[in-house]
């Protein structure tokens, strides 16, 4: 705050103040006074600071991309799995084994599998597919082990199998009748779309 005092007046004076910061406000004055006595007469003007506030916005967040989940699934079919999976399978003939044959478990489909051939056998020989998922072992397509069977095609979740079967006098080597049905991952397991002639099956299952 500041003060700045005027000069002093003596005998008549007539005063006046004006004071205008908010309000306008008048003071007047006017009387006889001795001779010889002054007073003082003082205007106050005070100063108020205003002082600026500086709103800082504070710095801008930024979003690290989340790390994506590790899926604790795994397609791969080791050898371990597989040789699991053929221990459970009855055997293609008294006194002999299954072979490997081709497969499709190197893909990572959410469908894959493995043929089993009859060691040693031939075309009429008995056959056998085995299912997986996410590297688990499902099971097989037909309950009973059929011959004359091949993969016809395959896509992520699906797997067509063609059966041939003899209708007459054909040799065993050249069938003529055959049938297809699909193996069909529906999410939580296989489903067997068509159905298979009693020719195929023979009645086993």
């Amino acid at each position: 705050m500041k003060t700045i005092a005027s000069s002093t007046f003596s005998t008549r004076i007539c005063m006046t103040v004006f004071a205008a910061s908010i309000a306008a406000a008048s003071v007047t004055g006017c009387g006889a006074a001795d001779e010889g006595n002054s007073f003082p007469v003082t205007t106050t003007l005070t100063e108020t600071d205003v002082v600026a506030t500086t709103i800082t916005s504070p710095p801008p967040t930024t979003n690290s991309p989340a790390a994506s989940p590790l899926s604790s699934a795994t397609c791969d079919v080791d050898t371990v799995t597989i040789d699991s999976a053929i221990a459970q399978i009855a055997p293609p003939m008294p006194g002999v084994g299954w072979v490997e044959g081709e497969s499709n478990v190197n893909t990572c489909a959410s469908l894959t599998y493995v043929t089993l051939d009859t060691e040693g056998g031939t075309v009429s020989s008995p056959y056998q597919l085995l299912l997986f998922h996410d590297g688990e072992f499902l099971g097989t397509g037909t309950s009973c082990n059929l011959s004359y069977q091949t993969v016809a095609a395959t896509t992520d979740d699906r797997i067509d199998v063609r059966y041939r079967y003899l209708v007459g006098d054909e040799a065993n080597a050249d069938p003529q009748g055959e049938a297809y049905v699909s193996y069909h991952w529906n999410g939580s397991g296989v489903d067997m779309l068509g159905e298979l002639p009693e020719a195929v099956t023979r009645g086993d299952c």
